[in-house]
């Protein structure tokens, strides 16, 4: 499957297996009953990199706000530098057009479920 360069559009043959990986979460879930573990190695990963100033890059969540035509505060996973005071900088990613368009409708839906909770907040 041949690499996608900067810019292009995916293929058919590109969304396929992008939808399979997405689904595939549905199946490890269902099959081990739980993914306990995955997300406590995640944790004490994104520790080392505060712990150490490491700078890795690793996706994390984070406020969009600002990046892509992203206008609420939204939160997201994104690839960002990690160090000693935590996200240093968010890696901007050259989307394609139809990229940000879903990274925009994406956190419309998003902010529609959150926003009644920053007026309690």
């Amino acid at each position: 499957i041949p690499l996608l360069d900067r810019g292009q559009e995916p293929s058919e043959l590109h969304n396929s297996m992008h939808q399979e990986v997405v689904e595939s979460a549905y199946d490890v879930i269902q099959r081990k009953g739980y993914t306990n573990w995955a997300v406590g190695l995640t944790a004490a990963h994104i520790a080392r990199a505060v712990l150490d100033d490491t700078r890795q890059i690793m996706p994390v969540t984070t406020c969009i706000r600002g990046l892509y035509g992203v206008e609420n505060d939204v939160f997201t996973s994104l690839p960002c530098s990690i160090g000693s005071t935590g996200i240093r900088r968010v890696v901007k990613l050259p989307l394609t057009n139809s990229e940000k368009e879903k990274l925009v409708k994406s956190s419309e839906v998003l902010w529609g479920i959150q926003k009644d909770i920053w007026d309690k907040i």
